[in-house]
């Protein structure tokens, strides 16, 4: 409850009935904080490294190609901070639309067995600094970030619900990773799709 209060992420925790109230009480106190419907500062600083990295080496002519531009740009505006100014670059991204994830060198890892995701159902996977949910839609595998692109924190998945649901403030997405409802005076971005495949009977996903 103090790291919302003082505009820090929290870390990830199994939540009583009682510490889900607080956690929220707490969100509803920041969010009567000036600017508490933007991304907060840790969490731009986050991105804001996580592009550094993608953008390096530089190019060897000494500027930023055209192709970094867009791969920056798309990174940034996954991550919900359309119009933010990040090492010089404004990024923004059409209220609605979804982005998708692309780190030029990612690797896959595998995050659920096939057999345990059926048709019509998702489940939640950590894998090292990428937090997700991955779902069947029909035969079709597909994955999405389940991380808030408001403040950060990690989106709870309610599988009978086919939503997920941010524990800081009342916030809920779909598991296909659209904005259903919020209570904001700024409407957080779509979660970003992450890139997915099935190999060998496992549900891979491309990281970083």
């Amino acid at each position: 409850m103090d790291e919302l209060i003082h505009n820090r992420r929290p870390g990830r925790f199994k939540a009583s009935a009682e510490e889900m109230q607080a956690l929220q009480g707490a969100a509803a106190l920041r969010s009567t904080q000036p600017g508490a419907d933007l991304p907060s500062g840790d969490f731009i600083n986050r991105l804001g490294r996580q592009l550094r990295s993608e953008m390096e080496p530089p190019p060897a002519h000494g500027s930023v190609t055209r192709r970094a531009l867009l791969r920056t740009a798309g990174l940034a505006a996954a991550a919900g901070v359309a119009g933010a100014v990040i090492d010089r670059t404004i990024v923004s991204q059409p209220l609605g639309q979804q982005a998708t994830l692309k780190p030029d060198h990612g690797t896959w890892r595998a995050v659920a067995a096939l057999a345990d995701v059926p048709a019509g159902q998702s489940v939640r996977f950590s894998s090292g600094p990428v937090e997700g949910v991955v779902v069947n839609d029909g035969g079709t595998i597909k994955a999405v970030s389940a991380v808030c692109t408001h403040q950060g924190c990690l989106l709870l998945l309610e599988t009978a619900a086919h939503r997920l649901r941010c524990p800081c403030h009342p916030t809920v997405f779909s598991v296909s990773g659209q904005l259903i409802s919020h209570s904001l005076a700024t409407p957080p971005a779509n979660l970003p799709a992450l890139q997915a495949r099935v190999r060998d009977g496992q549900i891979e996903v491309l990281v970083v």
